[in-house]
């Protein structure tokens, strides 16, 4: 997986990264916060940011000493055949069930908010089959389609976000001078979980035009999630107060539902966003779903990924219709984003460990 002359951009890898956070999650973020934590997850969600940055660091770090591959080709070198295989493994387990969970979550809310009389198998279906086409075409043009979608996607966040502010009562907050330390370091890898998807950074490093700034690119899309994330779960309280917000199940969506204008004008102004959450959705699960199939293609130890990406589907597919109910679903996805924040945490720091130890890394193609 050389480099080739179509390079990614400084501005596409900050809106793939970007757009891998920002997805499914803005829907469901506010009540998880708020869950365990009341006001204290506000804090929490701020330093799952900061960690997550420290993280995107790191994998950055471990990218610059390979500016020339991917994760799948230097951890054979790293770590040896077996070991190497065990990881891709582990890569590819979250990646498909992470996907497989995306679907359905995104199914679950276009149900209750815009197709209620659709089956929820044509809904995941529907969405699979665009995402497989897309994710066969590679990773630029899933670039090229986050670099044009993201500013669309972030802008109508925030409309909706400061068009709440008309229900905005800031009486919600005045109790959160009141910090409880024990329930900020029970909500950190909640939160940090939630950041997921800047280690995408790990397989994308060797197309990128200016690889010296994967770092700084990484930051930037982990930091624009983190002032989104918060700015979303802030709105959200003020709207709907802590007590009320454990009870929605899809925030951001009930959030725009409040929104009003004089004349009954864009009455149903939650269609407006949810038309833009689906593009939110869809650049997500695109990314991982291309990044599942690329593991599965080196696992096999095949070069052509291609035809992984129409065999995923009826993989996908069944991985998310497995949870039959909301409290199944909630729970899949918490063991997902717990194997995904272990990988993340666990595999730079070994490798890295590992390529210090050997003297490995550098700019020269046999190093990887």
């Amino acid at each position: 997986m050389g480099r080739n002359k179509d390079l990614l951009s400084n501005v596409q890898v900050v809106s793939l990264v970007a757009s891998a956070i920002i997805g499914v999650t803005i829907s469901t973020l506010p009540r998880t916060v708020v869950e365990d934590a009341g006001l204290n997850g506000v804090i929490g969600l701020v330093v799952g940011g900061v960690i997550s940055m420290l993280l995107t660091v790191l994998i950055a770090m471990l990218a610059g000493k390979f500016p020339d591959a991917v994760i799948l080709e230097y951890g054979r070198n790293l770590l040896g055949p077996i070991f190497s295989k065990v990881m891709i493994t582990l890569w590819l387990v979250y990646f498909t069930a992470l996907t497989g969970v995306v679907h359905r979550i995104f199914a679950d809310a276009i149900k209750a908010f815009l197709l209620e009389n659709t089956p929820i198998e044509i809904i995941i279906l529907s969405m699979l089959v665009v995402t497989a086409y897309l994710a066969q075409n590679g990773i630029n043009p899933i670039a090229r389609i986050c670099e044009a979608f993201f500013p669309v996607i972030i802008g109508s966040i925030f409309i909706v976000l400061l068009l709440s502010l008309q229900n905005f009562n800031i009486k919600e907050f005045y109790s959160l001078g009141q910090i409880n330390v024990t329930d900020i370091l029970k909500i950190i890898p909640i939160t940090v979980i939630s950041y997921l998807g800047f280690e995408l950074l790990l397989f994308v490093s060797a197309f990128t035009i200016e690889p010296q700034k994967i770092m700084r690119n990484g930051l930037i899309g982990v930091g624009i999630s983190l002032v989104t994330y918060t700015a979303a779960v802030v709105l959200s309280v003020g709207v709907f107060s802590v007590d009320s917000l454990k009870y929605q199940i899809y925030p951001m969506l009930e959030l725009a539902k409040t929104i009003a204008f004089p004349g009954a004008f864009a009455e149903r102004f939650d269609v407006f966003f949810a038309i833009f959450w689906i593009l939110a959705v869809f650049t997500t699960v695109v990314i991982f779903y291309y990044l599942g199939a690329i593991s599965l293609t080196k696992l096999v130890g095949l070069k052509n990924y291609r035809p992984f990406t129409y065999l995923f589907v009826p993989v996908i597919y069944v991985i998310s219709l497995l949870p039959q109910e909301v409290a199944q679903v909630n729970q899949f996805t918490t063991w997902v984003s717990y194997l995904g924040g272990s990988l993340v945490a666990v595999i730079p720091v070994l490798l890295l460990a590992v390529a210090f130890t050997r003297k490995k890394g550098g700019s020269k193609s046999e190093d990887t």
